[in-house]
C-alpha cells in the first residue's frame, strides 16, 4: 500500500504546488482577454452588419428608382417627355405659355424700379448739398 500511494502523492504535490497554480492563473488570464476580445469583435461586426444592410436597403431602392428611370428614358416618349420638362423644349408649331403669378408680380416690379442704395454717406453727403 505504500508504495501505491507514491504516485498520487507526487502528483498531489506538483498540482498544488506555487509553481503550478501561478502558471495556471496566467493561462486562465490569458484565455479570458482572447475570449473578451472575440466577444468584442462579435458585438462590433454585428453592429457593422446592421449598418451595412441598412446601406444595402437604401441602395437597392435608389437602384429600383434608376431602373425605372432608364427604363422610361429608354422609350421616345420618355426622351421627350424629359426634355419639355427639363429643357422647356417645344415642338414645331407649338407655343410656351408663361403664367405669372399676381402676388409676386408687386414684388419684383418693386426690386426692379427701386434705386440702388447709396449708404449713410451719402445721406450725410446729401444734408450738405454735395453728391447726387
Amino acid at each position: 500500500m505504500k508504495y501505491s500511494n507514491r504516485p498520487k502523492m507526487r502528483i498531489h504535490r506538483i498540482a498544488h504546488s506555487p509553481i503550478t497554480l501561478v502558471a495556471a492563473l496566467i493561462l486562465c488570464f490569458i484565455l479570458s482577454k482572447a475570449a473578451w476580445s472575440v466577444y468584442g469583435k462579435a458585438t462590433a461586426t454585428q453592429v457593422r452588419l446592421s449598418q451595412v444592410q441598412s446601406e444595402l436597403g437604401k441602395l437597392e431602392g435608389r437602384h429600383t428608382v434608376l431602373a425605372s428611370r432608364v427604363a422610361l428614358l429608354s422609350t421616345d416618349e420618355g426622351v421627350e417627355a424629359e426634355m419639355r420638362t427639363k429643357y422647356r423644349a417645344v415642338k414645331e408649331g407649338e407655343f410656351v405659355a408663361v403664367i405669372v403669378d399676381s402676388k409676386a408680380l408687386p414684388a419684383v416690379a418693386m426690386a426692379a424700379s427701386s434705386t440702388p442704395s447709396v449708404g449713410w454717406w451719402g445721406t450725410v453727403w446729401s444734408w450738405f448739398g454735395v453728391g447726387k
